[in-house]
């Protein structure tokens, strides 16, 4: 069995290899690549092989661009660090979805389920499906305005009057131009309520409107390092993966 690996970081790529020696010793890596280009000109010019792993976030883009320039039929096996759009839109029956650092078990069910497969759909089909599922989790409704308690009174705030939503010693605030509310929310609550168009998961820690974004600064490795209004004391810095879709983001 025939694969090759579209994936831009090395250190993935090692794990992967290594991993799937364990797993799945009979599947041969015949071809790296690293980016969307890349990819575009190796199936153009290649027969197309049995199985392909793909990371969603490549150094010049969203992997799905590759299929606006080829036509695929092969099966492939996602694997990605970075879940930010609720991986089970991304799910269809004969494509898996796996998060790095990738899973011996995870691995070795993905590549059985490939096997177990007695006819592989036409993946052209199988990314319109995905892109389908995304594009209705962007169209569903989402919270426009925020109800807020302040002592015997009520407050309701406008999405367009948040700068930004953090999270401090387990408990969340909604912060404005002059003022900061405690709200019942997690992070992770607030992120499948927002519409994404208008607020991005910065970390672990914070969540940003567009408009509280001030500068941004190009940081080591790929990273960047964002300022807000009003300012936060703590450096608001986004990892390598994080900062490809930040951009993608920004420039929507």
């Amino acid at each position: 069995m025939k694969a090759i690996i579209i994936e831009d970081e090395a250190v993935a790529v090692r794990q992967l290899i290594r991993v799937l020696q364990k797993v799945a010793p009979d599947i041969e890596i015949i071809e790296e690549l690293e980016s969307i280009e890349s990819a575009v000109h190796w199936f153009s010019n290649n027969v197309e092989p049995d199985l392909v792993f793909l990371d969603i976030h490549l150094s010049d883009g969203l992997s799905f661009e590759i299929f606006k320039h080829v036509k695929l039929k092969c099966p492939i096996i996602f694997t990605t660090a970075y879940d930010e759009y609720a991986i089970q839109a991304f799910k269809v029956n004969s494509i898996d979805y796996l998060l790095k650092p990738i899973k011996e078990s995870e691995l070795a069910q993905a590549v059985e389920k490939y096997k177990s497969l007695q006819s592989i759909p036409v993946l052209e089909q199988q990314v319109s499906q995905l892109l389908q599922n995304y594009q209705q989790s962007i169209n569903k409704n989402y919270k426009t305005r925020f109800l807020i308690k302040q002592q015997d009174q009520l407050k309701a705030i406008e999405n367009s009057s948040v700068s930004y939503f953090y999270s401090e010693d387990k408990v969340t605030f909604l912060r404005t131009a002059n003022s900061k509310y405690i709200i019942n929310y997690s992070l992770n609550d607030l992120e499948k309520m927002l519409n994404p168009n208008d607020f991005f998961r910065l970390n672990r820690k914070m969540i940003t409107s567009f408009s509280a974004i001030q500068k941004i600064h190009k940081y080591f490795n790929g990273k960047l390092l964002i300022e807000l209004s009003p300012k936060v004391v703590e450096k608001i810095v986004i990892s390598r993966e994080k900062a490809i879709v930040f951009k993608e983001w920004l420039g929507q």
